[in-house]
């Protein structure tokens, strides 16, 4: 009997080693995958010291696809939790380009960091964040997914439902928001389904214009491609005619240059203009319009 309870004892033994080696294992791997946040620096530190501090390898949380490091298990813990909190926006990939390029993934460097309001932003070279710190309203939220609706409420039951900033959620760099800790948790455990089951027809009811819609706006002109880093979808070459609307949207005036060429070798001086035309794409603020008038205001 004695024998019996000595291997029984022993075996239990052995699969709780090796199920906790298989565990570690396991965690060890998805950090191995996952690449390194920040070049390895603290995430924490740098939002809240302002400072670039070096993390240490054991103590390490994959979040997002990345692996942040930090400097001892004090900041560690402060990170998981909020880690919504720490990331620098976009996952470190430029906001500006983002918004300027119809969603381009470019990487930020840690050389080249802005701080508004709570949120760390990363920048290519010093040129672009100083275009984010001349106007960070425009740029802070192009990461916030779906206009800050509810994605688990219009995937599971068709219904558009504000978001609050109390419960986001972060998935490949964008921002979810949800009405509820336990909508947000039912987002976690499953990401991917809900932002592949938001179709293109949804999205267009969600409030967006749809595409082909008639439209009608008023506002300033301007250079699409030297003000706002966009071109027209029917002529890339052209610089394009863009019209910044009361609020705060960017038109792209598809043929400008040879429907109205006065107004558009005009467009710099920021005229007030009114436009009717059919929507053919939109990308977060940029809306490209097919016109059908434009009318200069007195």
């Amino acid at each position: 009997m004695n024998l019996f309870r000595f291997v029984m004892t022993a075996a239990v033994l052995v699969s709780v080693v090796c199920l906790s080696g298989a565990v570690n294992a396991a965690e060890s791997s998805q950090k191995k995958q996952a690449p390194v946040a920040l070049n390895g620096n603290c995430a924490v530190c740098l939002l809240n010291g302002k400072k670039v501090v070096a993390g240490k390898p054991e103590f390490a949380v994959v979040y997002d696809g990345q692996t942040y490091l930090f400097p001892s298990e004090e900041v560690k813990q402060k990170f998981e939790a909020a880690p919504e909190k720490y990331v620098p926006a976009l996952k470190g990939d430029c906001t500006v380009c983002f918004a300027h390029h119809d969603g381009l993934r470019n990487p930020g460097k840690i050389d080249h960091v802005s701080f508004y309001e709570g949120r760390v932003f990363l920048f290519p070279n010093e040129s672009i964040k100083a275009v984010f710190d001349k106007s960070p309203t425009e740029y802070a939220d192009v990461d916030l997914a779906f206009d800050g609706k509810c994605i688990v409420c219009k995937v599971d039951g068709g219904k558009d439902v504000p978001g609050k900033p109390e419960f986001t959620a972060i998935y490949q760099g964008l921002k979810y928001q949800f009405p509820s800790q336990a909508v947000m948790q039912k987002f976690q455990k499953d990401p991917a389904k809900y932002v592949s089951g938001l179709t293109a027809k949804q999205a267009a009811a969600s409030g967006s214009p749809a595409a082909s819609e008639l439209v009608s706006i008023s506002g300033t002109t301007g250079c699409a491609a030297c003000e706002y880093g966009v071109h027209p979808r029917q002529d890339p070459d052209e610089l394009g005619l863009a019209v910044k609307s009361d609020d705060g949207k960017i038109y792209v005036i598809e043929g400008a240059h040879a429907s109205h060429p006065d107004l558009y070798k005009g467009r710099f001086q920021s005229q007030k203009v009114s436009v009717k035309g059919k929507q053919i794409a939109h990308k977060g603020k940029f809306v490209w319009l097919e016109p059908q008038s434009i009318e200069t205001e007195k």
